[in-house]
């Protein structure tokens, strides 16, 4: 019988889906909307608050596991609280206290740090007739509030309620995005921003504390047992991913901020659209072997490495080829110069660093196509990857980039994607092979 998606994986699927999607769906919105300056503006903004890995630092992954172990003794009794066996009860509700007050701490920090960086960083090329420190505060408190109660969401996954959990993410992001849509083209142009992560917060808590109150209320109920230890418990799991999440914020993000320092508002505008483009080609195209990572990890299980392997790069092949071919469409279409694209051409960066991006988001996308492959096994071993590219990511784009500008930052990253990234993946999957037994991709 062919393995079918659940609820939960079919909804985290469609956030994936429609987070990609989106995300090419605002670029023409902003072309239209936002003058070239405005442009940069615009994703300045998102570079700062994509600095969230660094307060973050993985915590999301570590309290879902932990909330999932001690949930297998628990319950939701009819009002939506949490019941069951009194020392699991009193260890979840230590996780909560935890999460409250760690995530507190964190988003206070966050908005003062990122409030000074951003102030600092903007200013630097500031155009007197934009008005963008009051959008700027105003969306980094917004995504402080955001950053505060969001791990709670993750709590709730551990807690068996992963499909309750996606179907809220996919409708918050759709009412969201329809907001930004909305205001921009009404008109509301860098205070579209702060609408849009005022929205997010507004209908995250929305659901913890009203849809979901009985099962955040309980967790403010003061544990009356033994606890979950910061030192003992969490952080054996969560340093490694913490010092992957440092590192993940080296490659994108951090590009348009350098381009911003370096060369002002409309470079940063032109090199945030291109990798917005190259960013949703990809995502959107991972989703082919993502929604297959159930149907492998059971295959896996069930030791038919002869299904694993073939499923694996039947799907892996398919996704590579959609966004080898999406990506050369678009190059297609920026050197033909297409008389309705212009406007569009003129936002974005110069085919040939286009190119390099693309290349390297598709070397990138091998990679990612392996670890959906080791994670089938349960394994989680390409940290090496993360935090040896990582330095090279930022190290070289921020040296290239200030002698050579975007094209120096594209060459970086192709660079370190195919001769560091990619090298290293390939060995620890051949390594795994063998110590790991795995099957033959």
């Amino acid at each position: 019988m062919k393995p079918r998606l659940s609820a939960a994986v079919s909804y985290s699927l469609l956030f994936k889906a429609w987070q990609a999607a989106a995300g090419l769906v605002t670029i023409p919105i902003v072309i239209h909307f936002l003058e070239p300056a405005l442009q940069g503006y615009y994703y300045t903004f998102a570079s700062l608050i994509a600095l969230q890995s660094f307060f973050e630092l993985g915590f999301g992954i570590v309290i879902s596991v932990y909330a999932s172990h001690e949930w297998v003794k628990l319950r939701l009794d009819a009002s939506g609280r949490i019941a069951g066996e009194a020392r699991a009860r009193s260890r979840i509700l230590s996780l909560g206290h935890f999460v409250f007050r760690y995530f507190g701490l964190a988003a206070l920090i966050y908005l003062v740090v990122i409030a000074a960086i951003g102030f600092n960083v903007l200013s630097r090329h500031a155009d007197p007739s934009i008005d963008w420190r009051v959008p700027l505060m105003l969306h980094i408190a917004f995504s402080a509030i955001s950053l505060w109660l969001m791990p709670f969401l993750s709590l709730m996954e551990g807690c068996n309620q992963v499909a309750v959990v996606a179907r809220f993410r996919l409708l918050q992001s759709l009412l969201a995005n329809a907001a930004l849509w909305a205001a921009l083209a009404a008109g509301g142009k860098l205070w579209s921003v702060p609408l849009f992560s005022a929205l997010n917060a507004a209908l995250l808590a929305g659901f913890l504390f009203i849809a979901r109150r009985g099962f955040f209320g309980s967790l403010l109920e003061p544990p009356a047992g033994d606890r979950i230890s910061w030192r003992d418990d969490l952080l054996p799991m969560q340093w490694r991913l913490g010092v992957q999440a440092l590192f993940s914020y080296m490659t994108f993000p951090l590009y348009i901020l350098l381009a911003y320092t370096y060369f002002g508002a409309i470079e940063a505008g032109r090199m945030g659209m291109t990798l917005q483009i190259v960013a949703g080609v990809q995502s959107f195209s991972l989703v082919m072997i993502t929604a297959k990572a159930p149907e492998l990890a059971m295959l896996a299980a069930s030791n038919d490495r002869a299904a694993l392997v073939a499923t694996w790069r039947r799907w892996s092949k398919l996704a590579l080829g959609t966004m080898a071919a999406a990506f050369a469409l678009l190059l297609l279409l920026q050197v033909s110069n297409v008389g309705m694209l212009t406007k569009a051409i003129g936002r974005v960066l110069s085919p040939g660093v286009c190119a390099a991006l693309a290349a390297g988001a598709l070397i990138a996308g091998v990679i990612q196509c392996i670890a959906v492959y080791l994670r089938a096994h349960k394994r989680e071993i390409l940290t090496p990857v993360g935090v040896s590219s990582g330095v090279l990511y930022g190290s070289s784009a921020w040296w290239l980039g200030s002698h050579f500008g975007a094209p120096g930052m594209a060459c970086s990253y192709l660079a370190v994607t195919a001769l560091v990234a990619l090298p290293i993946t390939l060995h620890i999957l051949g390594r795994s092979r063998h110590t790991l037994r795995l099957g033959e991709p």
